[in-house]
């Protein structure tokens, strides 16, 4: 810029030049030549340069200040080193208009020629140049230093968001990705794919949509963006979100690249994908409620929602019911607890549950039972969700249950009662059966003394062992009568182990006598829950019946075993005696008077009161028997209460 001042001053034939930008306040030097300028700004008003930037059809020419009329009392011309001669011309942009001046001045008297002026023109539009070059050159560098800034701007938010970018060139078909883009995928950018590998990777079920996408965009500069699924290395579908453009560059008319980046929204799709599940499990439980819900805003009570359910017993359709409020389906009668529900709600966010009627669109009503809780909207108003069980059946139940229970109750006073007459009847025959069958034996012994020849007569003997057979039934009804009349309250703990050593030395010598060994594996602490004198009963029965009916000609054994099976001891008789006809008297082994063998003390009363004992002491009796293979029984009664 001094080069061109120094120009002016040449062509002038002038000791100093100046080029200089003015606004409306102020000239601002931008370059000198031949002199050494303090100060560079100086108010318009006093410049020389103010009035030929209005000027700007020819060169404004002072031949000698001191004369000029504009300029003889200016502090240039009458201060120290005056300007006495001045030339100058406007400096004009390609819009027209003046924005500073070029000018010669000199402390003597000149003139110009028009050689010279006509220099002073062209020079001008020369510094102009120099001037728009310049300005271009600091905006572009002020260009590069912003995109510079936007392009580490850019690398940083690409890399810490982990956004992948690529740039694919239509002229030459290369693509390129930043490392984001390889880190995304899971492949290595030494692969170098090809677009069409990568067409490959794309689902088959998104591509097609996809090329639809660019191809509906490729004439448009408008940015695209669209949603795929994209193969990763590990063998699993990924979600990808593209944002696009082409560009066209200079030339307009085609594209040549396009751009964008390239985001994971993997997370994002697997979350909406959830929502939606959860939105479509929702709606199904939701009209697929077993109970009625509904949805009423907490100021006005007026139904928003409601699902089937609620309407079918309601006789209303849902644009109907949509219609009420909550006190429209409400008998009167229910306002007090209605308030109370109220209350609850604001002092716990909840209500119920407890029960209510509702109104049927036909007036009449059915019982509900209902539970909810207070909730807020997006917007913060307040709103309740209902859950509304119709419990008709339910009551109609209940009423059966209870008439049903009256006459459970009535029958059982009656079946108390009953047996408080039989066991009473059963006492008095007992009692009245041994009286009279002691006085009957009493009577035959009287006989017998008085006359020694009757023992002699067979009808005599008969008559007595019909008295005996008598006394032995009585016996043997008053045991059971005895059993039936057992009370739990009698159950205690049981240690069984002694009872079972203690029968077993009791029938030694028989065992003995009839070649008969027993074994018992019982641990010393096995207990049950029943009656002493019960168990001792059914433990003698068994083993005794074991020697009873034991195989002669045969080595015979009796096996007494026990176990707990949770609540229940089991106790397990097995013998290799006779055995028994399951198949001929499986379903008379526990009734009385049957027997199955031929001995002389078979009474056919053993096995039906051991039955009788083990059942009211809550346990069951299971038997399995093969004819001349042997016999296991198999009791099981509880060990706690």
């Amino acid at each position: 810029m001094n080069f061109l001042s120094a120009m002016v001053a040449e062509i002038c034939n002038t000791d100093s030049a100046l080029i200089s930008l003015i606004d409306k306040k102020k000239q601002y030097i931008q370059s000198t030549f031949g002199m050494e300028l303090e100060v560079r700004e100086f108010p318009r008003e006093f410049t020389f340069c103010a009035h030929t930037i209005n000027n700007i059809d020819k060169p404004t020419v002072v031949p000698d200040a001191r004369k000029d009329e504009r300029f003889k009392d200016s502090p240039f011309v009458t201060g120290e080193n005056p300007v006495i001669f001045y030339s100058g011309y406007p400096l004009i942009n390609k819009k027209g208009y003046a924005l500073g001046t070029i000018c010669a001045i000199d402390g003597e008297p000149k003139e110009l020629n028009e050689d010279q002026k006509n220099k002073l023109v062209l020079l001008s539009k020369q510094v102009m140049n120099v001037l728009e070059l310049r300005k271009q050159s600091e905006i572009l560098t002020q260009t590069n230093k912003e995109l510079s800034k936007l392009n580490k701007r850019f690398q940083y938010i690409t890399k810490s968001t982990n956004t992948g970018t690529f740039e694919y060139s239509l002229n030459n078909y290369s693509l390129e990705f930043n490392e984001a883009w390889w880190t995304i995928t899971g492949y290595y950018s030494g692969q170098n794919l090809s677009l069409k590998k990568w067409q490959e990777l794309i689902h088959p079920g998104d591509l097609p949509s996809l090329k639809e996408k660019i191809k509906k965009h490729c004439n448009s500069n408008d940015t695209f963006n669209h949603q795929f699924r994209l193969l990763h290395r590990d063998g699993n579908y990924i979600w990808i979100s593209a944002n696009a453009q082409f560009n066209f560059g200079l030339a307009k008319d085609k594209p040549t690249h396009i751009y964008g980046t390239l985001i994971d929204i993997t997370k994002q799709k697997n979350k909406e994908s959830e929502v939606v599940y959860r939105q479509k499990l929702l709606q199904l439980l939701y009209e697929l409620s077993p109970i009625g819900i509904a949805l009423n805003d907490f100021e006005t009570g007026a139904f928003l929602e409601v699902n089937q359910k609620l309407l079918d017993p309601t006789g209303y359709t849902r644009e109907e019911f949509l219609q009420l409020n909550y006190w429209e389906v409400t008998p009167k009668e229910y306002e007090l607890q209605e308030a109370q529900q109220i209350e609850s709600m604001n002092e716990k966010g909840a209500y119920g549950p407890y029960e209510k009627e509702y109104i049927k669109k036909n007036g009449e009503k059915y019982p509900v039972l209902l539970r909810g809780v207070l909730v807020e909207d997006i917007d913060g108003n307040k709103k309740i969700w209902s859950f509304i069980e119709d419990i008709s059946e339910h009551k109609k139940d209940e009423l059966e249950k209870s008439q049903y229970l009256e006459k459970i109750q009535s029958l059982l006073h009656i079946k108390n009662n009953q047996n408080e007459r039989l066991e009473n009847f059963a006492h008095i025959v007992s009692h009245n059966l041994r009286s009279h069958s002691g006085s009957i034996n009493m009577l035959i012994e009287l006989l017998q003394e008085e006359n020694n020849t009757l023992d002699e007569q067979e009808t005599f003997k008969y008559l007595i062992q019909a008295t005996s057979n008598l006394k032995t039934t009585i016996q043997d009804l008053n045991e059971i009568v005895e059993i039936n009349l057992s009370d739990t309250k009698d159950f205690k703990p049981i240690d069984i182990y002694p009872l079972i050593q203690k029968n077993v030395e009791s029938v030694f010598p028989i065992a003995k006598e009839n070649h008969v060994k027993i074994f018992t594996d019982i641990d010393p602490k096995t207990y049950m829950i029943g009656v002493r004198s019960y168990l001792e009963s059914i433990f003698l029965n068994f083993i005794t019946n074991s020697i009873k009916y034991s195989a002669k000609d045969r080595d015979s054994y009796l096996k007494i075993s026990a176990k707990s099976e949770g609540n229940f001891t089991s106790i397990i008789f097995e013998d290799n005696g006779l055995g028994i006809d399951m198949e001929t008297y499986g379903n008379k082994l526990f009734k009385m008077y049957q027997t199955f063998h031929t001995h002389k003390d078979a009474r056919g009363i053993g096995l039906f009161i051991t039955k009788n004992q083990i059942e009211t002491m809550n346990g069951t009796i299971e038997v399995s028997s093969k004819v001349n293979v042997g016999t296991t029984f198999k009791i099981k009664i509880p060990n706690s209460n």
